[in-house]
């Protein structure tokens, strides 16, 4: 056989052996990829929540892990949207910032306060993208949750009043000035109103402790009851004095501190030693600071006016709602 033939043909046969051998590796490689790439989903799959769905919101895939934590089977959630998880105390506007951003292609991060399908609560810290298919084209959305249910209650056992359920003192002092900057930057007029229960004292003396806890829980239901249809927050400011803090006008925060002084006189809880009433009541005192384009007010001073006006409400007689003289009320903002 020629020398070159032969030179030739080897050449040809190693080629074809280093050739075979590649393909096989690049084979095993994939094969390892892809085995890889099944593991790392699987996981995903078990351990993170997440949900896809069209541009309309409707659900088209979640993970086992959002199953789980909803309590929700598969076929329940597929081609519904994320109401079906909504916790019906989530704001309006908690949604409305969320398609907001999504929609103008920004992504959007958050808490979120779901239902599970038992009723109970549970919160999460979602991540929303949108998501694209090979060519580039906008095909929906994915969402990424994480579980921060414990982190909540470690915050709200913080910030609530143990004997009421209602925000304690700590948050009020936290959080008043930031609602007055929101009141000031919205344009909105926003109002204090400071409740005290008349003749607290002489009630315990007269019925005990346990029933003047009773006394508490029954006041704090009453202002959560007449304040739950609003954008108000409720507080327990320490022993028998409350607080709400709600965005309204002078005339509608009047009449809701009102409506919870009613509230409370109609339990008709006995209290022999209050007066003439003969069953507990509540002073109230009410302050509303006006939005006016200036600087945003003092929580200090709203919290005087209000003191002030409560003081007022128990001097003239108790059971009663007090707001602001004109002439010798006012806030000092220089």
């Amino acid at each position: 056989m020629d020398p070159i033939y032969l030179s030739l043909l080897t050449i040809l046969l190693i080629i074809l052996l280093y050739g075979s051998r590649r393909l096989s590796r690049l084979s095993q490689t994939r094969e390892e990829t892809t085995h890889v790439a099944k593991a790392y989903l699987g996981i995903i799959n078990q351990y993170v929540i997440t949900s896809r769905t069209d541009l309309d919101g409707i659900i088209t895939d979640v993970s086992d892990a959002f199953c789980q934590a909803s309590g929700f089977h598969r076929h329940e959630l597929l081609g519904k949207s994320h109401a079906v998880v909504r916790h019906p105390d989530t704001a309006n506007k908690t949604y409305a910032s969320l398609w907001d951003s999504i929609a103008s292609g920004k992504d959007w991060q958050g808490e979120m306060c779901n239902q599970r399908k038992d009723g109970s609560t549970y919160w999460v810290q979602a991540s929303i993208t949108a998501d694209y298919d090979l060519y580039g084209n906008k095909i929906g959305y994915i969402a990424v949750h994480q579980d921060i249910t414990d982190h909540k209650m470690v915050i709200e056992l913080s910030i609530r009043d143990a004997l009421t359920g209602l925000y304690n003192r700590r948050h009020f002092n936290h959080c008043f000035d930031q609602l007055l900057q929101d009141a000031h930057d919205n344009e909105q007029a926003i109002s204090l109103m400071i409740f005290d229960v008349d003749n607290f004292k002489k009630y315990n003396d007269t019925y005990g402790h346990q029933k003047g806890d009773d006394v508490l829980k029954e006041t704090a239901a009453a202002l959560q009851y007449c304040t739950h249809e609003g954008d108000a927050a409720c507080f327990r400011l320490g022993g028998e004095e409350f607080a709400i803090v709600a965005l309204l006008d002078e005339d509608a925060a009047v009449a809701l501190a009102e409506k919870v002084r009613a509230e409370i006189e109609a339990l008709n809880i006995e209290h022999i030693n209050n007066a003439e009433f003969g069953c507990v009541t509540t002073s109230v005192g009410v302050y509303t600071h006006p939005y006016d384009g200036f600087a945003v007010p003092e929580a200090d001073e709203l919290f005087r006016i209000a003191d002030q006006c409560l003081y007022r409400a128990k001097e003239s007689g108790r059971n009663q709602v007090g707001k602001p003289e004109k002439e010798s009320d006012s806030i000092e903002l220089f």
